[in-house]
């Protein structure tokens, strides 16, 4: 792992203590759902299709720029991890983003037991924020056009960073014990498999129509699986393929491999590496044949999949406004991501090169 993907994705402590990350992800709460009352019978897509003129939307937007805040704050630090943030910066950004959502929500002075709310976020938070998004986007007159489109897209977003924050705490209550069968389960991981592998909300954040701004649901959505990538990366090898399978086959098309349904059954030794490698042809940057050690083909077909991320990020960029963070954070996770590919794939050729000279 080289230390640009660490400063892209993961906080120069993660690989040491993963379960430091739940510091910033505390708390996760069951899913909430909210919806907007109706306002007509056109559906969201329809009604989300309506673009403003670009002078009005710099004029306005003030509740496209509260979601986006609230993407910023139910991140937690990953957003921090894009941007190369670090250490007392990264933590002093995190509370930022979050006292921003909450002086965006509520009047008055910053509440310590509201801003733990927020960031968990809990159900309560999330159906204040809801609300707020469907009252302030009713009062203006760009975001009115969309309204409907901006409840769902909130409510969506906070449901997958609830599933991944309960994620992110079943992985820190997996205990390293080198030595049980690296290739089955104990009891700590056997309780952790149903949380890695509950993926329904991200994907319905993926896959959410919400006319011209689905492209901002899918990057979102994109992110958080990224996060949930890092996620991946901490634990041991027959709990990768729970964590990020299914996302992988929302995401790149590839299909899940076969991993026993009784999570305590035994896992078939190399399944992860062929997965991985699969999810990076998938995404048009297969491992280089001439990776000889199983080390070099992982860390190439990682780098692959990472970059099938960029592309993916990159598709999305144009239809994402700049008039908020949303569209910083997608630019420079594009550009890390592209960076470190370029930099595995700098790495393999020279040491080949090298190997062929000592020949």
């Amino acid at each position: 792992m080289t230390l640009l993907l660490r400063r892209f994705i993961a906080s120069s402590a993660i690989a040491r203590c993963l379960a430091m990350l739940l510091v910033v992800d505390c708390g996760a709460s069951p899913s909430v759902s909210a919806t907007a009352p109706p306002r007509s019978a056109a559906p969201a897509s329809s009604v989300a299709s309506a673009t403003p003129s670009p002078a009005a939307a710099e004029a306005s937007r003030e509740t496209h720029r509260l979601v986006i805040a609230a993407a910023g704050c139910w991140s937690g630090g990953s957003w921090s991890n894009t941007l190369g943030e670090e250490d007392v910066v990264k933590q002093k950004e995190v509370e930022v983003r979050c006292q921003d959502l909450e002086r965006r929500v509520w009047a008055g002075a910053p509440d310590i037991t509201r801003d733990e709310q927020l960031r968990a976020p809990e159900v309560k938070a999330i159906a204040v924020v809801v609300a707020k998004v469907d009252e302030m986007a009713t009062n203006d007159h760009v975001d009115d056009t969309v309204r409907e489109a901006l409840v769902r897209l909130t409510s969506a977003l906070a449901e997958a960073d609830q599933e991944r924050m309960l994620a992110y705490r079943a992985a820190g209550r997996v205990t390293s014990d080198l030595g049980h069968d690296p290739e089955r389960l104990n009891a700590d991981e056997v309780d952790a498999v149903a949380p890695l592998r509950a993926h329904a909300k991200l994907d319905a954040l993926l896959k959410l129509d919400v006319g011209s701004l689905s492209k901002e649901a899918h990057a979102l959505g994109l992110l958080v699986a990224l996060d949930r990538v890092e996620l991946a990366r901490g634990l041991p090898k027959h709990l990768k393929l729970y964590a990020v399978a299914d996302n992988f086959q929302t995401i790149f098309g590839v299909t899940s491999p076969d991993v026993p349904q009784d999570a305590t059954g035994k896992l078939v030794p190399g399944t992860w590496l062929r997965f991985l490698s699969e999810a990076a042809a998938a995404a048009g940057y297969p491992a280089d044949h001439n990776a000889t050690s199983s080390r070099e083909k992982d860390a190439l077909a990682w780098a692959g999949m990472l970059r099938g991320f960029s592309d993916k990020l990159k598709a999305d960029a144009d239809a994402i406004s700049s008039i908020t963070d949303l569209h910083q954070v997608v630019t420079v996770a594009v550009h890390r991501l592209e960076a470190e590919y370029d930099a595995q794939r700098g790495a393999e050729t020279m040491l080949h090169s090298s190997g062929a000279q000592r020949r």
